[in-house]
């Protein structure tokens, strides 16, 4: 014979457990709920935003199938930031025209290199969970492997020869300009997909030639020399350091201070880089200047705007970055700076981001 179990007396354990059981339930129900309503949100925003935007031009050729560069060519790489749909897809344009009509390719990316005819791409797997990775692609933009990240993309950079990434990501925070955040740097071996080294973990980084640790270190930045030579950022007490590194050794040498996401000349004399300005009580700032490796002379370029970008080089004469376009905040635009000081900004091209020159 069945039986009716009798209600739980008032203020037993069992009925508290149960009260506090199905206030779970309903509290992971809201927020599930928030979480898809805030997706739908977010969906839906974008869509208008893109149904409203003006067209870019798009060239007739896709850029994976008609490969990146021919023998002669030059063109610029980047993450099409224009509304539309292009948006956060791998785009190109000439370098003699980058006005003109874009080559856009099916890969998404939020920071792309390329180089010697292996690429990187990082992004972000947007769900209930985010996962970030760092994808391998080769000169027809085919996905070759990818690597997981400890979280947001960063930074990327490829060496010259194409066989080494180095990746940053933040593992807590979203911006250089925050107090406390941190981040991991790896170095990535692109025929494999093997991770060669932590910098933070792996490698050992001496001052005035002797080793220097803090519990407080953070690297970003990566800039290659060669296939086993580097430079990178070291952060430390609030301070930036300019460092020099070998992957062999597995070592880094502190060679200058104040040096913030440096990026190496392709004539390999000079390093751009990002300076911080002196913000006071304010939001840190960050002004676009030059170090000659020679003389350790820092020259400090027109741009006189805020700029948290590693910069490229167009050429061993201008340097490029990315910048908020301040009429569509979703909307970043590429820019052109002479490195000597000399000149003005100038817009390169529109709705772009992470841009690198390709040599064919």
């Amino acid at each position: 014979m069945s039986t009716t179990p009798a209600p739980d007396p008032p203020g037993s354990r069992l009925s508290s457990l149960r009260l506090r059981v199905g206030l779970f339930i309903a509290v992971c129900v809201l927020a599930v709920g928030v979480g898809v309503t805030g997706v739908l949100i977010a969906r839906r925003d974008h869509a208008n935003a893109v149904e409203g935007a003006d067209t870019i031009p798009v060239a007739d050729l896709d850029l994976a199938r008609n490969g990146l560069v021919r023998p002669g060519e030059s063109k610029l790489l980047f993450e099409s930031t224009a509304l539309g749909d292009t948006y956060g897809r791998v785009s190109a344009v000439s370098v003699d025209e980058p006005g003109g009509p874009r080559q856009v390719s099916d890969l998404d990316c939020e920071r792309v290199d390329y180089r010697s005819g292996s690429g990187v791409c990082l992004r972000s797997n947007r769900g209930l969970i985010t996962t970030y990775e760092a994808v391998v692609f080769d000169d027809a933009l085919d996905e070759q492997r990818t690597v997981g990240l400890a979280g947001a993309p960063s930074r990327v950079r490829v060496s010259p020869a194409g066989t080494i990434a180095g990746v940053t990501a933040f593992v807590t925070g979203h911006s250089y300009a925050i107090v406390g955040f941190s981040t991991q740097t790896l170095l990535i071996d692109l025929d494999d997909g093997d991770v060669i080294a932590d910098l933070e973990v792996d490698f050992t980084t001496r001052r005035d030639g002797k080793v220097w640790r803090a519990v407080d270190f953070n690297f970003w930045g990566v800039t290659f020399i060669d296939e086993g030579h580097f430079y990178a950022t070291l952060g430390t007490g609030g301070r930036t350091y300019l460092v020099a590194g070998d992957v062999g050794a597995r070592e880094m040498e502190v060679r200058q201070e104040g040096v913030e996401c440096p990026s190496l000349s392709p004539d390999g004399t000079r390093i751009a880089f990002k300076a911080r300005a002196d913000s006071g009580a304010g939001p840190v700032t960050w002004r676009l200047a030059v170090l000659d490796l020679a003389t350790s002379d820092v020259t400090m370029l027109a741009e006189t705007r805020n700029v948290d970008d590693q910069v490229a080089w167009l050429d061993d004469a201008t340097v490029i970055y990315g910048l908020e376009n301040p009429e569509s905040p979703a909307e970043t635009d590429t820019w052109e700076v002479p490195a000597d000081g000399s000149g003005a900004a100038r817009l390169l091209v529109s709705g772009a981001w992470s841009a690198a020159v390709v040599e064919g």
